[in-house]
C-alpha cells in the first residue's frame, strides 16, 4: 500500500503502546502513522473528529470496555475496520467482538508483528472492496433504470431505488419473493420464457408492462443478462428495466400524424374514384324510377347499384383503416394479405396511368408484427414512388421467403442470420442521386418542394422495420427507378391469423330483432332487409327508446342490434342497460368507426360487432351467430400457446 496509513490504537497501558508502535515499525507491506488515545473518551472524540483507516481498540478502557467502544461507533455510522486487542483469549469476548462488527481479534503477547501487519492489511483492503460495493451500489440508487437481480429460481436478491419508486415496494419488503408477487400485474407467462431465454441463451431483451403501486400502467424495455460465478457455473440474473411509456406514446404519436400525411397525399385520387363511383348510383337510381323499364334492365341497373357501392363502401374502409388504425400487438401476420390489401387500394388511388404489379410467393412464411404499421411501410414507400413517376409507369409489390446467411448479415449492420420475408417496392420512376442515397432515411430529409412532403415517410419506414428487427436495403439508378427491400424476420412454425371467409345467408324464422339506430336511413334498409330474411323487426331511434321497445316487447325479443355513436344514451351505456335487465338476450354493436370500439363493445357486454357498411349476408350471419351459435365473420384469434409457469 503506497499511502500511509492512519491508524488510532485506543489504549489505557502505555507499554501496550510502545509494543504496538515497535511492532508497526517493522511492517514491510504497509506504511503508516499511529495515533495513541488513552481512553474510551479521547479515542470516541478522535474518531468522531477526522477519519482513520483502522482503529486499534483495547478490550479493557477502565470503566468502559472496547465492545462498548465499537458498539457506539457503529451506531454513529462509523464503518472503518476495528481490530479488538485483549490480555488473553476468550471464546465469548471473541464472539461478542464479531457479532458487534470488529474485524479482527487478537490476544496480547501473542501478537508478533507480522500478524499484526497481515491483519491491518487484510482489513484495510476488505474495507477498501466494501467501500466500492456500496458506492457502486449508490450508483445504482441513483441510476433511473429499475434494476434489479433475482436467483435462478426467480426469488429477488437485490431491488434499487427505482424499483422502489416504480412498485412502491421496499427492498426489504421483496427481498426472496418471486417477481410476479413484487411486480404487480406483469404476464408471468413472459417472465417464465424471459427466465428459459436467459438461462439457455445467457441474455433476453424484450418489453414487460407493470402497474406502478398508483395504478398507472408503465411500459419497461427490459434487459436480462445471465451472471456467472469464477467457474462459468450460472449464479443468478441482472434485470435493467428503462421506462419507455413516453417514448412509445411519442412514437405512436408521430406515427400516426405520418400516416395522415400519406392519406392527405391520395385523398385527390380517393376523391376522383367516388366520384366515379356515384355515377352509375345517380344514373341506376333514374332508370329504376322509370315505369316502362324492362325486368333485364331493372336487375342490370339494381347490380349497377350494388356493385358501385360496394367499391364506394370497400375504398373507404381501406382508407379509414389505414389513416386511424391503432398501434396493435405483434402477432403471427399473412403478409400475402397486407401486401394484396395495399395493391387494391393503390388500384383505387393512384392514377390510372401508373400500372400497379403484385409477386407473392405461393407459401409465405408469417411474421411477427403490428399489421397497420407494416401496411403503413408499403403505403409510404409506394407513395414514394408515385411521386417518383408524375409521367406513369410501373410499380412492382413483391414478397417471398429469403434465408439470410451469416455471410450476408456480417455484410449487413442490422441483418441477423435466419429466415425472413422480404418485401419488395420497385419503381420505374426518376431515380434517387448517389450522392444523397446515405440521407434518405433521415428524418426531415426531402427532395421535394416544400409543401409537398414533410421528409418523415423513409425514417417512418426505417423505425418501424427496425422496431420489427429487420432491415432495409435500397437499389436505384437515377432515371432507371428505385427498389426498397424491406427484410422482416420471419417464424416459419408460426401459424397467422386466418382471413375473413365467405358465409352463406342465414334466413330467420320470425325471431324477433329490436333495431337501434339513429341515422333514419340506415334504421329503414336494416329493417327492411331484416324483414325480408325472415325476422319480426322493432326499431328505435336512441337509447331510452329501445329500453322501452325492450320491457313492451321482452317475450318476443330475440336479439337487439345496436349502433355505438347517438345521442342521449350512447350504444355502450344501452348495452350495459340491457345487460343488467335481460343478460339473456344477445347484442350485436356496429358502428361506422374504429379504434377500439369493438373491443369497447365486447368490455359492455356485447355479443358479436357489425362493422357498417354491412351487406345483407353479412347481417343475417351474426345474427345467426348470435342466435344459434355459429361461427361469426371472422374466427378469434387463437389463444397463446401454454407456457410453464413462472416459479
Amino acid at each position: 500500500m503506497a499511502t500511509p496509513l492512519d491508524i488510532l490504537l485506543v489504549e489505557d497501558d502505555e507499554d501496550d503502546y510502545h509494543i504496538v508502535r515497535r511492532l508497526l515499525s517493522r511492517a514491510t507491506t504497509i506504511q503508516c502513522t499511529l495515533h495513541w488515545r488513552a481512553s474510551y473518551e479521547d479515542g470516541l472524540a478522535a474518531l468522531r473528529e477526522r477519519p482513520f483507516d483502522v482503529c486499534l481498540v483495547d478490550y479493557r478502557l477502565g470503566a468502559h470496555d472496547g465492545l462498548s467502544l465499537l458498539r457506539t461507533i457503529r451506531s454513529e455510522g462509523l464503518t472503518l475496520p476495528v481490530i479488538l486487542l485483549t490480555g488473553q483469549g476468550d471464546l465469548q469476548v471473541d464472539l461478542e467482538a464479531m457479532a458487534a462488527g470488529a474485524w479482527d481479534y487478537l490476544i496480547k503477547g501473542q501478537i508478533d508483528a507480522q500478524q499484526l501487519e497481515r491483519s491491518i492489511r487484510y482489513a484495510v483492503e476488505r474495507h477498501r472492496a466494501e467501500e466500492r460495493i456500496r458506492e457502486q451500489a449508490a450508483l445504482l440508487d441513483a441510476a433511473r433504470d429499475v434494476i434489479m437481480a433475482v436467483d435462478l429460481d426467480g426469488h429477488v436478491i437485490y431491488w434499487n431505488r427505482s424499483a422502489e419508486q416504480l412498485t412502491g415496494k421496499s427492498a426489504a419488503v421483496v427481498q426472496g419473493r418471486p417477481v410476479p408477487e413484487v411486480l404487480d400485474g406483469i404476464d408471468a407467462a413472459l417472465l417464465q420464457e424471459a427466465m428459459q431465454a436467459v438461462q439457455t441463451d445467457g441474455v433476453w431483451n424484450g418489453e414487460l408492462r407493470v402497474h406502478r403501486h398508483n395504478g398507472e400502467d408503465r411500459l419497461l424495455e427490459s434487459r436480462w443478462t445471465l451472471v456467472r460465478d469464477a467457474y462459468g457455473r450460472p449464479r443468478s440474473v441482472l434485470i435493467i428495466g428503462t421506462d419507455v411509456t413516453e417514448r412509445r406514446q411519442l412514437e405512436q404519436q408521430f406515427l400516426r400524424a405520418q400516416r395522415m400525411e400519406s392519406i392527405g397525399r391520395l385523398v385527390s385520387g380517393m376523391a376522383h374514384d367516388l366520384n366515379n363511383l356515384f355515377v352509375p348510383i345517380l344514373l341506376g337510381v333514374r332508370m329504376l324510377a322509370q315505369d316502362t323499364l324492362d325486368p333485364e334492365k331493372r336487375a342490370r341497373a339494381l347490380g349497377m347499384i350494388q356493385r358501385s357501392a360496394e367499391r364506394g363502401a370497400d375504398l373507404v374502409r381501406q382508407v379509414l383503416a389505414f389513416a386511424r388504425g391503432m398501434e396493435g400487438e405483434r402477432v403471427p401476420l399473412d403478409v400475402r394479405t397486407i401486401v394484396q390489401e395495399v395493391a387494391h387500394l393503390l388500384r383505387e388511388t393512384f392514377p390510372s396511368t401508373i400500372r400497379i404489379e403484385t409477386r407473392l410467393d405461393d407459401a409465405l412464411w408469417p411474421v411477427q408484427g403490428d399489421a397497420t404499421q407494416l401496411q403503413q411501410v408499403l403505403m409510404n414507400l409506394c407513395v414514394n414512388a408515385r411521386d417518383a413517376m408524375p409521367e406513369g409507369g410501373r410499380l412492382l409489390l413483391a414478397a417471398e421467403n429469403v434465408e439470410v446467411d451469416p455471410h450476408y448479415a456480417r455484410r449487413v449492420l442490422e441483418a441477423r442470420p435466419g429466415p425472413y420475408v422480404c418485401l419488395t417496392v420497385s419503381d420505374t420512376g426518376v431515380g434517387i442521386p448517389h450522392d444523397i442515397l446515405d440521407k434518405i432515411f433521415e428524418p426531415f430529409f426531402t427532395t421535394k418542394p416544400v409543401g409537398k412532403g414533410s421528409g418523415l415517410g423513409l425514417s417512418t419506414v426505417y423505425s418501424i422495420v427496425r422496431s420489427h428487427g429487420g432491415f432495409v436495403n435500397v437499389y436505384s439508378e437515377p432515371g432507371r427507378g428505385s427498389t426498397f427491400r424491406v427484410y422482416l424476420p420471419a417464424a416459419p412454425e408460426a401459424r397467422a391469423a386466418e382471413a375473413e371467409v365467405a358465409v352463406p345467408t342465414y334466413r330467420g324464422a320470425g325471431e324477433g330483432v329490436l333495431l337501434v339506430d339513429d341515422e333514419p336511413f340506415v334504421l329503414e334498409a336494416a329493417r327492411e332487409a331484416l324483414e325480408q330474411l325472415g325476422y319480426r323487426v322493432y326499431t328505435a331511434t336512441q337509447g331510452r327508446e329501445a329500453l322501452e321497445q325492450l320491457e313492451a316487447h321482452a317475450s318476443e325479443i330475440r336479439a337487439v342490434i345496436t349502433d355505438l355513436v347517438m345521442p342521449e344514451m350512447d350504444g355502450l351505456t344501452l348495452i350495459r342497460a340491457i345487460r343488467e335487465r335481460r343478460p339473456d338476450v344477445p347484442v350485436v354493436a356496429s358502428s361506422g368507426l374504429h379504434g377500439g370500439r369493438a373491443e369497447a363493445a365486447r368490455q359492455a357486454g356485447a355479443h358479436a360487432f357489425l362493422h357498417k357498411p354491412y351487406t345483407a349476408e353479412k347481417l343475417a350471419a351474426v345474427l345467426h351467430q348470435v342466435l344459434h351459435g355459429t361461427r361469426g365473420l371472422k374466427k378469434e384469434r387463437p389463444a397463446p400457446e401454454s407456457r410453464p409457469s413462472w416459479p
